[in-house]
């Protein structure tokens, strides 16, 4: 917050007094004190704001992400004041700032502050991929079960898809067969952020990004030649899309102009290779069906050329490291679209209870009653949905992956 509000220039609240080291502390803990932030979360009133306040404040996002773009360090970790830590630990950045080890909560949450591996400083793109890697090996080693509040489905379930240990452990070690031959080569790719690398950690803000269709960089939005003809709920469609994408383009372009290397960044997350190595770091929890179909496409030969490139003949520079034979894949499609159907019971329950997607549960005070009465009733609907009888609707609700108000 420091290096933020003196260096960038970023209204962000002042630090008053805090203790980094819980030891030190009276209180057995870590603190910080801080200025009150005035206003409230902007996310509570999005919906209701004109469009005019709307435009405003995605000017403002712009301005603020691009600022953060903008700042490049040579090597990968979290950033502290150097009075605060061991000299034999970091990467000094400055007479003030230095790298250490990440306090990202994929390295601490569900007990994995127990484990003993290396979290970082690193030193380059190379070091930071594998360590992701490494890390979630050590969590297959050390804990038998996978959190469920992370799982992006509702697994198994009758028919459904079951994760193994086995079926983790051999997408991570299929990726560090191939992953240094997926990194990326461009400098403003792997610069650091300074957690991870840019691509990494590069995303549209939640208030900017939507799911439907985008328009092309330039191309100004239009509302439908027809909308006058249109009954209430098409138009107001119409023109919550209209406004949504002129957003989208209001960012995209400004982003275009003022930081090119993060236009980049966005276009790099759309690749083969970007979903593979952002998806490695997730194995433990959930996902390595899917990890698994992205690199089968990476030993197809045409998609393995653009990888590593060609020689003069036409073939690539590097061969695969990793095979599969047709019954290989066979087997990765079936599991695939298993967890792909679980994946869509999940999400269709989400929207039944009204959160968003890859909610772990967290509900504010003033919420509960009414989000636990909305649990029971997608609960109930899902049971009577899913279960073709009596001893299958027994085994999805032991699979069903939020707990009852009872148990809790």
């Amino acid at each position: 917050m420091q290096y933020t509000r003196e260096n960038l220039k970023l209204p962000v609240p002042k630090v008053l007094a805090y203790c980094s080291r819980a030891g030190s502390s009276k209180l057995g803990s870590e603190y910080v004190i801080m200025e009150k932030a005035e206003g409230i979360e902007l996310g509570r009133i999005w919906d209701d704001l004109k469009s005019r306040d709307k435009l405003s404040i995605a000017k403002e996002i712009r301005s603020i992400t691009c600022t953060l773009s903008r700042v490049k360090f040579h090597c990968y970790g979290a950033l502290y004041r150097r009075v605060d830590i061991s000299e034999t630990e970091s990467i000094k950045i400055d007479d003030t700032f230095a790298i250490e080890p990440t306090t990202g909560r994929a390295w601490f949450d569900d007990k994995r502050e127990e484990i003993d591996i290396y979290r970082g400083p690193w030193a380059n793109i190379k070091e930071t991929i594998n360590a992701l890697a490494q890390r979630e090996l050590a969590y297959l080693k050390q804990f038998s079960t996978f959190p469920r509040d992370c799982q992006q489905c509702i697994f198994n379930g009758p028919g459904g898809y079951h994760p193994t240990k086995e079926a983790k452990l051999a997408v991570l070690q299929d990726f560090l067969k191939v992953y240094q031959h997926v990194l990326p080569h461009e400098d403003s790719l792997n610069a650091a952020i300074p957690v991870y690398p840019m691509f990494l950690v590069t995303h549209h803000p939640s208030l900017i990004d939507y799911d439907r269709p985008k328009p092309e960089r330039f191309v100004q939005p239009e509302l439908p030649e027809d909308i006058q003809n249109m009954n209430s709920q098409d138009k107001k469609g119409a023109k919550e899309l209209f406004l949504a994408q002129t957003l989208w383009l209001l960012y995209e372009t400004q982003v275009y102009k003022e930081a090119h290397d993060l236009t980049r960044a966005f276009q790099y997350r759309e690749t083969l290779q970007a979903e593979i190595l952002g998806l490695i770091g997730s194995i433990f929890d959930d996902g390595e069906p899917h990890v698994q179909q992205l690199l089968a496409a990476a030993t197809e030969p045409d998609a393995w050329k653009k990888l590593v490139e060609e020689d003069g003949d036409g073939n690539p520079i590097v061969g695969c490291p990793i095979q599969y034979s047709p019954r290989d894949i066979e087997r990765q499609t079936e599991e695939y679209t298993k967890w792909q159907r679980d994946v869509e019971r999940k999400a269709k329950v989400l929207e039944e209870i009204g959160v968003y997607s890859g909610w772990n549960g967290a509900v504010s005070p003033g919420d509960y009653d009414e989000v636990v009465r909305r649990l029971d009733r997608a609960k109930k609907r899902f049971l009577d949905r899913e279960s073709r009888n009596p001893e299958e609707r027994v085994l999805w609700e032991k699979a069903w992956p939020f707990e009852d108000k009872e148990s809790s």
